[in-house]
């Protein structure tokens, strides 16, 4: 066989390969896409934002075997390239926070509701250790966002009206004696917001600093006069001294003033989002920091009357930073009959390029992955692929159904996610391989 032919077979392979990936279909009238599935658990879990990657492993918190209803989990760790099972722990539990576990010094920390910690070891799945924070002889309760740097584990709690950001090194936490004794683990507080906040926001690092904020919706509930409304507070904390060296306040009544159609009140999820040397914040308003000298670069707000195909401020999970700008979702609705925003803006100015509202989908509250050029998001209707550059819709499995409420993780051309089954009923771990 002649080169010339070999090449042409070639190539035609490769357009047959793409046009299985990528082709029209019949009902709808939009592109037909197939994900291809990588690797299948079919271990079932009712918590979509548990996964985690660490190392060769993802850990995520499975339904164990045996049991029907939600709200009971074991952590389960599985071989990040195949799938393949290697543990479930040795006990299970129920109440855990909406946020995956976190992986330190070959031991797994998993965080439950009101106030608890139950230790892992990483290499048999085995309980070492239960714990709770106190302060002042109080028992608080969490919230939903937890991080670890250099051995500390940071996170925000509160306890009748009154808001903390706290951490405490990991070490603190006795891994060898009885695992049923609940120990008792006396943090470093390093701040309670003035206005009565809460710290909610996913803590950030850069340069040695921990930056937080707050979402000032409690502290504003019973508060009748909208001048009296409390701004939102964005701290950062030194991490060798726990000193706070940066403080910021903005939106409450500055935006009411301004006549926001959703003055900024702070959100309970991931609008902080650092890249490079700017600190990016992506809720209800739209604003940026440079890092290095303190100096607010932009703050956008939506006045009343803005339309809602203008309007990209919302509760946000995590994004992402792609060629200059930033990809990101929000969990409003709009009037229009749509249920999900994905949106694309200018990270140098924060202007809106693109935005998109999927057909018949659910609530967005998950984050797009971007991989090979292409950006994916898996919703409850579909799974579907974008252009980065200007939101054209590539193609959809509506095969797959997502989650509207999940968290996807990228492992090199790995997305790993959750697929519900038709029923709606039981979300499995599967990863989508993304290299075509």
């Amino acid at each position: 066989m002649s080169k010339k032919v070999k090449s042409y077979i070639f190539a035609l392979c490769l357009l047959t390969s793409s046009c299985y990936l990528f082709e029209k279909e019949d009902e709808g009238g939009e592109p037909y896409y197939k994900a291809k599935i990588a690797w299948d658990t079919g271990l079932v879990s009712n918590d979509y934002q548990s996964q985690m990657l660490d190392g060769d492993s993802v850990f995520f918190y499975e339904r164990p075997p045996g049991y029907n209803t939600v709200n009971i989990y074991a952590l389960t760790r599985l071989d990040v390239k195949t799938g393949s099972f290697i543990w479930r722990s040795n006990r299970i539990f129920s109440s855990a926070l909406h946020c995956p576990p976190l992986a330190i010094g070959g031991y797994i920390y998993v965080f439950l509701y009101p106030n608890r910690i139950l230790c892992f070891n990483r290499e048999t799945g085995a309980l070492t250790a239960q714990a709770q924070v106190w302060i002042d002889n109080k028992s608080l309760t969490w919230h939903d966002n937890v991080i670890e740097y250099q051995g500390n584990i940071y996170l925000g709690l509160r306890k009748g009206g009154v808001g903390y950001f706290i951490r405490f090194p990991a070490d603190l936490i006795d891994k060898k004696g009885d695992p049923d004794t609940v120990q008792e683990i006396p943090p470093q507080v390093l701040w309670e917001p003035v206005t009565g906040g809460y710290a909610f926001a996913k803590p950030g690092v850069h340069n040695n600093i921990i930056y937080t904020s707050t979402m000032s919706w409690a502290a504003n509930f019973y508060i009748t006069n909208p001048a009296d409304k409390k701004p939102v507070e964005l701290a950062g904390f030194d991490a060798d001294n726990g000193k706070m060296i940066f403080h910021r306040a903005f939106g409450g009544p500055e935006d009411i003033a301004a006549n926001a159609i959703f003055p900024e009140e702070g959100d309970r999820k991931t609008p902080l989002f650092i890249h490079g040397d700017v600190l990016y914040y992506l809720g209800l308003s739209i604003a940026a920091w440079d890092l290095n000298t303190g100096e607010m670069l932009y703050r956008h707000i939506f006045p009343k009357g803005t339309p809602d195909h203008l309007l990209y401020g919302s509760e946000t999970k995590q994004a992402v930073f792609y060629k200059g700008r930033i990809y990101f979702t929000s969990s409003e609705g709009s009037s229009l009959g749509d249920f999900s925003n994905l949106h694309c803006i200018d990270a140098a100015t924060g202007e809106l390029v693109w935005n998109v509202m999927p057909k018949g989908s659910e609530s967005t509250q998950t984050n797009p992955i971007i991989a090979n050029d292409k950006l994916y998001i898996s919703l409850h209707y579909g799974f579907r692929v974008y252009e980065p550059e200007n939101g054209k819709l590539l193609g959809v499995d509506k095969s797959f159904c997502g989650t509207g409420f999940g968290s996807n993780i990228l492992y090199n051309d790995y997305m790993i996610c959750i697929r519900v089954d038709s029923d709606g009923l039981n979300g499995r771990l599967v990863a989508v391989d993304l290299s075509k």
